[in-house]
């Protein structure tokens, strides 16, 4: 009895020994889940910042300078290849990049163990999004962490590192046709028999239920339509239109005004007798009471045009106008010759028109800018069956008329308006490949 009792007695020591060594890895294995519970926690965290930070840059950048083009020497833009890490406890960020940094920071990654680092480029491709194509901006944050282990230290787990990335980017917006007026019917028109085609979207604000319309045999192609509104159509639009979408607001709010008041006039009134002492060739500069082209033949030479005043006209098929390279910034105020008070664009229809915008510099594309604080006005864009407006139309408190004996060609156009109406045959082509930074309306988007 007392050798049963005695090896009884050994068994219970040796199973007591194994549970006793089977508690260390079970309370480690144990440790290891509630440690890597709480690192994805923190990755979750950390992935919130690293988001939150390039969309805050992003949003910033695009704010800050709209569609101008830019390049990384530029004041206020950041830009490196490799990772940079983030100024600590910033309040008043200087740049798009410390805003990003910023709201890292808000988020709770601004202590010791943790690193917040950037990479950013202008027109180029993010090397983490390799097949997205050329982006005008982007960047990408990288927020890490070391993670002191807690139950799982018991198996010489000590720390561990959590570290989340996301990318941001501007690039070029599908739609390059936008009517900004928040209630019009008929913001975007075609009649008659005119005839619209576009290799990109129409964005239109207004929320009538004939938000956009045709009349006649009038034909409207588009890629896509988003309308706050409703369609009245005499035949259905294709791709079906996207109603009820939230109204977007002015998309090149961002780019910066030319000129400003009080100018100094290099010219008053231009008209037909200074243009034959000029030969016909019109310099860049301030030409105050604007330009009326006559029954002449002008041509622009390349650089911008500040019309303050008497914006541009032409008369009849006698008018003749061409620029490459050229730029006009129609605007109105005081001079040193006296205040001069609003004009629109007015081209005749049957003029004959060829005007390409620059495809460099800060207003690469921009071939019109209204002034923003312009009273409502209508701008007639015409021009013969060759007709050319190669740029961006930017005019967003006017009515934009466009229209011709057969028809206006627009290449590599973008067109921002108050309202628009179509009559004549119009094309538009979303080819900006010849631009530093695409198209110069530039959309958000999260790249991972």
């Amino acid at each position: 009895m007392d050798t049963q009792n005695r090896k009884m007695d050994k068994r219970g020591g040796q199973i007591l020994i194994m549970f006793t060594l089977t508690l260390v890895p079970m309370f480690g294995l144990m440790g290891l889940v509630t440690d890597l519970g709480y690192m994805h926690f923190i990755k979750m965290s950390a992935q919130t910042a690293a988001q939150a930070a390039a969309m805050a840059t992003i949003i910033d950048y695009k704010s800050s300078f709209g569609g101008a083009s830019k390049s990384c020497t530029d004041t206020g833009v950041s830009c490196s290849s490799t990772p940079v890490t983030c100024t600590a406890n910033i309040t008043t960020p200087a740049n798009s990049i410390e805003h990003g940094c910023m709201y890292a920071q808000n988020h709770g990654f601004n202590g010791t163990n943790q690193w917040v680092t950037y990479t950013a480029g202008i027109s180029g491709t993010p090397p983490t999004a390799s097949g997205m194509g050329t982006a005008s901006y982007w960047v990408t944050f990288r927020v890490i962490q070391q993670v002191p282990q807690l139950f799982s230290a018991v198996l010489g787990n000590t720390s561990g590192m959590v570290a989340s990335r996301s990318t941001a980017a501007l690039t070029g917006a599908s739609d390059c046709i936008y009517a900004l007026n928040p209630n019009a019917s008929g913001a975007v028109s075609v009649k008659g028999t005119a005839a619209l085609t576009s290799a990109c979207g129409i964005f239109v604000d207004s929320s009538s239920s004939s938000a956009i319309t045709t009349t006649g045999t009038a034909t409207l192609s588009a890629t896509e339509y988003d309308v706050v509104g409703g369609v009245n159509t005499h035949s259905p639009l294709s791709p079906n239109p996207t109603l009820g979408v939230s109204p977007a607001s002015d998309p090149l709010a961002g780019l910066p005004v030319p000129a400003s008041a009080p100018y100094t006039c290099d010219h008053l009134n231009y008209s037909s007798a200074d243009a034959k002492k000029d030969k016909y060739v019109l310099s860049p500069g301030v030409y105050c009471g604007g330009i009326n082209v006559g029954n002449d033949s002008y041509t622009l030479s390349s650089g911008t045009y500040i019309l303050v005043g008497g914006g541009l006209s032409t008369q009849s098929a006698n008018s003749s106008i061409t620029g490459n390279g050229v730029m006009f910034y129609n605007t109105f105020g005081s001079t040193n010759k006296g205040n001069q008070t609003y004009s629109p664009i007015s081209i005749a229809a049957n003029s004959a028109v060829s005007l390409k915008a620059s495809n460099s510099g800060t207003y690469a594309d921009i071939l019109f800018f209204e002034d923003r604080s312009a009273p409502r006005s209508s701008d007639n864009y015409g021009g013969g069956s060759t007709a050319v407006y190669q740029g961006t139309i930017y005019a967003k408190n006017a009515a934009v008329t466009i229209f011709g004996n057969a028809s206006v060609g627009v290449t590599n156009t973008i067109l921002v308006a108050d309202t628009i109406s179509m009559v004549g045959t119009t094309a538009f082509n979303d080819d900006y490949s010849a631009l530093p930074s695409g198209s110069p309306i530039q959309k958000i988007v999260i790249v991972e």
